[in-house]
């Protein structure tokens, strides 16, 4: 067979455009720049080289390729091709020998067959006079001759597993294997070694190789920067379009697996047992223990909805959202999500949520937004007559993001942070634990809010599961003691059935708008059709009647209205019943169906404590502060006076100075 010399020169020349003209079958997607600068790495006079690049870019087609061409060349009398184990160098080196056998190509650029004879299973034999054998990492690596000469080359074919860069030490061993048994093994003069990988771990041979000066470290991940950057390019566009590279990203990101897409795409490896929230850590419930218990949602808005990144605008961050609950020191979750919501999509979920949860607090973190969040709210909320029981957050000023959403660790680390529904429930939320301090970390964020929304000294730390219970149907006739209270913004109305020194508190609404009251009023009767109603409210709201026209809306209805006590005396009044028990129940039960008590005396109706760690004087204001004083004021007038639940109904009455009500003749105007 005729060789032609002058391809055989420009093939032994340029081995990148050797294995382009060679190998072509091996290539199934066009090449990349990044083959060629691999090849001529391999090729190249540097006596060590290391070579990274991403899981899946053929760096080892590549190699080998580089391989046969220079053992069909002559190019080192001796080489050893070293695999994690025996068995994968074996491997590798039966895929050398089966193409150096079969590539027709090949057998006409060098006018014969390129080997010698038949491979034994750990070496094979080429006619120039060059050897490979293979090796495994975990044997002993000395004392290696071929006729007479040692090794000239190695082959390092990704030898690091994850045994091999558990701790330091493990590596510090790799690297003593490298320089006590395999370059001694070496013969003298010249020498070369190849070493491929794909890093394992922060610490391993390669990233402590690939800052020592005596080597050339050249690195390929799968794009040249952000994945999310519309500029970013990839390094192997023909098999790994940037398409492909932000969807694979996403898949991952979303499995909590973002480090791992890293490491395997992008050679960035961060050690895992520096994660501050670990696999291990996240627990979960099939379902709530506590139903009753008071739910909060907790709201991290973003500025914009863009889902994808373009050439003109950034990419979102997602709508943060979730619903959780204190049961003791631990956080339970009842909702999460991340959302690229509009704003209109976002108020519509805030309604919806304080449906289905009957939220005790909804916390908004209105950083620079608050006219754009807090004015649309207030407007749908006047618009359908429903109130929220709103929170301003405010990001805190004195440590960054990260460093504020690190407060969840130990809870995390405790088993307190519990999913209910599992991690099945919260994907998203899971992820972004796993992935941080990397990747989205909106949940979390709102997450972090919790240890917020909970702090408060609450009025009736007694208030637990044993004060909740079922109210009974009131008989015809039967009197229902109501409590009305309003602010500037909302009205509520609470309802209680007494049985001698029990009440139980069997309903309660709030309402927002100009109708507050007339709608009230009409489900009041509506769900005691046939009972008489004794109606109190706050002495406050008798003397402020210009400035809260609650007196004379209720009036309007046809209700008659009694003076309670002032909610300063009042407060605290609750104490005792929820305390103490008669015939085997509290003194106060709580219908299970009156979310907003339940929310108020159990969390809500508290002080709020400051910075220092100083309580302040007055409950919070909201929702839970006027059902529960709603409450007080009336039944400090009922305790103080005997004969105030059996008012002749429709009677005149005034109240003595002392706060006892009393039947006046005085006529009153109607």
């Amino acid at each position: 067979m005729t060789v032609d010399t002058n391809l055989l020169k420009i093939v032994s020349g340029d081995r990148a455009l050797g294995a382009s003209m060679l190998f072509k079958h091996r290539h199934p997607q066009e090449s990349a720049p990044m083959h060629t600068q691999m090849m001529d790495a391999w090729s190249g006079a540097d006596e060590f080289v290391l070579i990274e690049a991403f899981r899946k870019a053929a760096k080892s087609t590549t190699c080998e390729e580089a391989l046969i061409m220079e053992g069909a060349f002559g190019n080192f009398h001796y080489w050893l091709l070293i695999g994690e184990t025996y068995d994968k160098a074996v491997q590798r080196l039966q895929a050398i020998d089966y193409e150096a056998r079969t590539n027709v190509k090949l057998h006409h650029l060098f006018g014969n067959k390129v080997l010698a004879r038949k491979s034994t299973e750990n070496k094979m034999f080429f006619r120039s006079g060059a050897v490979i054998q293979a090796l495994g990492w975990e044997q002993e690596l000395q004392s290696f001759k071929h006729h007479e000469f040692r090794p000239d080359g190695v082959w390092l074919d990704d030898i690091e597993n994850k045994e091999s860069v558990r701790d330091s030490a493990a590596v510090e061993a790799g690297m003593r294997k490298f320089f006590l048994e395999l370059l001694p093994a070496l013969g003298q003069g010249k020498r070369r070694i190849r070493f491929t990988q794909t890093r394992r771990a922060e610490d391993c041979m390669v990233t402590r190789l690939a800052v020592n000066p005596e080597w050339l470290y050249i690195a390929f991940p799968v794009c040249d920067g952000d994945p999310d950057d519309p500029n970013t390019k990839s390094n192997w566009p023909g098999n790994f379009p940037m398409e492909w590279v932000r969807r694979e990203k996403r898949m991952y990101e979303s499995a909590g697996k973002l480090q791992e897409f890293k490491q395997a795409f992008m050679l960035d490896v961060s050690n895992p047992e520096g994660k501050p929230f670990k696999d291990e850590m996240i627990q979960g419930v099939d379902i709530s223990p506590w139903h009753w218990m008071a739910r909060y949602a907790i709201y991290d808005p973003a500025r914009t909805a863009n889902k994808e990144r373009t050439k003109k605008v950034g990419k979102s961050d997602r709508y943060g959202k979730v619903v959780v609950s204190k049961m003791g020191s631990k956080i339970l979750v009842h909702e999460s999500s991340g959302n690229f919501w509009q704003p209109d999509e976002m108020i519509d979920d805030l309604f919806a949520t304080n449906e289905r949860h009957a939220l005790a607090k909804l916390g908004i973190e209105k950083n620079s937004l608050d006219d754009w969040i807090m004015q649309p709210i207030r407007l749908k909320m006047m618009t359908n007559g429903q109130s929220l029981p709103l929170v301003a957050l405010t990001a805190p000023q004195d440590r960054s993001k990260e460093d504020f959403i690190l407060g969840l660790q130990p809870f995390f680390e405790a088993g307190d942070v519990v999913l209910v529904g599992g991690r099945v429930a919260h994907p998203q939320l899971v992820a972004e634990a796993l992935n941080f301090p990397q990747g989205s970390r909106d949940i979390l964020n709102a997450l972090a809010y919790s240890l917020k929304m909970f702090s408060g000294q609450t009025v009736y730390p007694d208030f637990n599961a044993s004060n909740i219970g079922e109210a009974p149907e009131p008989k015809r006739g039967k009197t229902v003691y109501v409590g009305f209270h309003a602010n500037a913004h909302e009205t509520v109305c609470v309802a209680l059935l007494r049985d001698g020194r029990r009440l139980t508190v069997a309903f309660d609404a709030v309402r927002t708008g100009s109708d507050a009251v007339k709608d009230l009023a009409f489900e009041l009767r509506a769900h005691f059709p046939l009972a008489a109603f004794s109606i109190w409210s706050p002495a406050e709201v008798h003397d402020q009647w210009q400035r809260i026209p609650l007196i004379p809306a209720l009036r309007a209805e046809r209700l008659s209205v009694y003076r309670g006590e002032h909610t300063a005396v009042a407060k605290g009044c609750l104490s005792d019943r929820i305390r103490m028990e008669w015939h085997g129940k509290k003194l106060l039960i709580v219908d299970r169906d009156a979310k907003l008590t339940l929310n108020s005396l159990s969390v809500g109706y508290a002080h709020e404590i400051k910075r220092g760690g100083t309580v302040a004087p007055q409950p919070e204001e909201g929702t839970s502060r006027l059902i529960a004083e709603a409450i007080e004021s009336m039944v400090a007038i009922l305790d103080k006076s005997q004969d105030a639940g059996t008012l002749p109904a429709g009677a005149h009455t005034a109240v003595t100075p002392d706060g006892y009500t009393y039947v006046t003749a005085r006529p009153q105007r109607r």
